[in-house]
């Protein structure tokens, strides 16, 4: 038995923690710039809110490259859900600047018609 036990490499328990601590780092910095992402969103700021979502696109592409161990998996599923909330909010702030934007659109042509049609009638 023992020598079935010595074939078995020995773990480097340092290089479990970094890569551990690093791939922490990494939904860390997806929790930051998602948390980013809200607040932009917030200010109407849509084009910091692009740019930080192709980031933060990139990075979680690049997190799952590799499937996360079962000792991640309850904090990467807390962070999936907290990240998928904010979208919704952001998705909901994004609707309604949307439909603001139609409505002073609509304004604006309403104005347009009644113009041309005030300058026909003074022809």
């Amino acid at each position: 038995m023992s020598a079935t036990y010595s074939t078995i490499p020995a773990t480097d328990d340092s290089v479990f923690l970094a890569a551990l601590s690093d791939r922490n780092a990494q939904l860390d910095l997806i929790q930051a710039i998602t948390q980013k992402m809200l607040q932009m969103a917030q200010q109407q700021a849509w084009d910091n809110v692009n740019k930080l979502e192709a980031e933060r696109s990139h990075l979680i592409y690049s997190f799952f490259e590799t499937k996360p161990s079962v000792a991640e998996a309850e904090h990467v599923a807390n962070i999936i859900l907290e990240v998928l909330a904010a979208d919704k909010t952001i998705i909901a702030l994004s609707l309604s600047e949307q439909h603001d934007i139609l409505g002073s659109a609509q304004k604006i042509n309403r104005g347009k018609q009644a113009s041309k049609a005030y300058a026909m009638f003074e022809k």
